[in-house]
């Protein structure tokens, strides 16, 4: 896989290792004479229990039980637009690329929306960038020079986060009125997601479950999810899955999970 290259990129970089069972351990806990770790380390605490447990609480809204567990990832070749939106959702971590401390460089620096067409765009990118290396070049500090850098810089930006907060986010994100370019970026967060905690992430809440579009995109998702999961479950820890979607998106953007246990 390539380096850093100004290509959209979410790569699911870390997870609560069998976070399904921790989750429906803890929820079964609730409604028994045994602690979690008991039921977690049952030979009778099967799979289909904790589906059960899980699908239990979506259908209840108890949501609590599902924020035992975190997930990890890293996003690269977005806007700052978009990263503005991301870090809205404050029941998260983040840690973004600084403009302070590292230079703006190279030729693939921003975004252009497929709605601009017109070359003078670009041409307006050419000369911000012009500018900016002019300020470096006059001894100005990279923390005024970034001053110049329009909404359309491209960063990357590292997000830790539990399940429940995940829930919110994509049913914000993924609905058709988000934004074009968060909406893209969710949809494969949300694959990924499905990878490791199908039980958790296979409903959505409002506003995109109101939507019969989006409950129909859902749908396919987890089916291409589900086709998926056995080559990536085979994988040895520490290899990288790439994940394949054909969900109508508005710019490519490419997923990987790193496989953690």
């Amino acid at each position: 896989m390539a380096l850093y290259d100004g290509k959209t990129k979410v790569f699911l970089l870390s997870y609560t290792p069998d976070l399904e069972r921790l989750c429906a351990s803890a929820m079964r806990s609730c409604y028994s004479d045994k602690p979690s770790h008991e039921i977690y380390l049952s030979a009778d605490f099967d799979d289909g229990q904790v589906k059960r447990m899980l699908r239990k609480a979506t259908e209840a809204g108890h949501l609590s039980v599902v924020e035992h567990a975190s997930l990890t990832f890293s996003i690269s070749g977005v806007s700052r637009a978009l990263t503005h939106q991301l870090v809205r959702h404050r029941l998260a971590s983040y840690s973004q690329q600084s403009q302070r401390h590292v230079k703006l460089k190279g030729e693939k620096w921003y975004l252009k929306p497929s709605s601009i067409q017109d070359a003078t765009f670009d041409a307006l990118m050419a000369e911000v960038k012009k500018y900016y290396d002019f300020l470096l070049l006059r001894g100005i500090p990279k923390e005024d020079a970034r001053l110049v850098l329009p909404n359309a810089t491209l960063t990357h930006i590292t997000m830790t986060t539990n399940p429940r907060e995940l829930r919110r986010i994509f049913s914000l994100r993924c609905d058709i009125a988000a934004q074009w370019e968060i909406r893209d970026v969710c949809w494969v967060m949300l694959g990924l997601s499905l990878l490791v905690a199908p039980n958790i992430f296979s409903t959505l809440e409002p506003p995109a479950a109101l939507s019969k579009e989006v409950l129909h995109r859902l749908e396919k998702l987890a089916k291409e999810v589900d086709e998926q999961r056995n080559e990536f479950n085979e994988l040895k820890r520490g290899n990288v899955f790439e994940f394949k979607t054909t969900i109508d998106l508005e710019h490519p953007v490419a997923g990987y999970a790193l496989k953690c246990t």
